[in-house]
């Protein structure tokens, strides 16, 4: 069965799409508003930056609404899935170890460490990805939540689906401008 046939038929920029790459801060799981607006009184507890986020990974960080039902659909249906994010995943392992349940649905994790560049410098993660996956760029379809992402993987001509994230808001207008789509969360492109 085609992809196309498994998501809502509006949606035809699915059609001859094979793979999905996913970011996962603010596309997946809701962590963004850490990563922007840490609480610095709370951050002031810590040795570092790096050790507050993987505080909140092993803690409160939480899936976004409806995202782990999109993913378990799309696994259940046999759609190669992975994830292509920034975050290292040395210090998203918390989340995962509290969330096993997602860790079974990704074909693998590709973190900015893994490929020597991170998304605002370069869009290689997507092509990293893609290889990985087994597809080509035309085959692929990335979900981004981030406008420097959404640029990057758009000028290596990807498509991509632009994912609503309060933290990104205010860059709601160049997302849309520069995906095939931009979706409030996953219920709108689910069949």
């Amino acid at each position: 069965m085609e992809i196309y046939d498994l998501l809502n038929p509006e949606k035809e920029y699915f059609k001859n799409k094979k793979a999905f790459i996913f970011d996962m801060d603010g596309t997946l799981i809701d962590s963004m508003r850490y990563w922007a607006t840490p609480n610095a009184e709370e951050l002031e507890k810590f040795p570092s930056f790096r050790d507050y986020m993987v505080e909140k990974y092993n803690t409160v960080i939480e899936p976004k609404p409806t995202s782990y039902e999109f993913l378990k659909y799309l696994k259940d249906n046999g759609v190669p899935i992975c994830i292509a994010t920034d975050t290292p995943k040395w210090m998203s392992k918390g989340f995962f170890d509290r969330h096993p349940e997602f860790s079974t649905l990704f074909a693998f994790y590709l973190d900015s460490e893994d490929v020597g560049a991170s998304k605002r410098q370069s869009g290689i993660i997507y092509e990293r990805a893609a290889e990985k996956l087994g597809f080509s760029k035309e085959e692929c379809i990335v979900f981004e939540d981030h406008k420097h992402a959404v640029l990057a993987a758009n000028e290596l001509g990807f498509d991509v689906v632009g994912v609503y994230d309060i933290i990104n808001a205010e860059n709601a207008d160049i997302i849309r401008e520069h995906s095939v789509d931009y979706i409030m969360d996953y219920t709108e492109i689910m069949k």
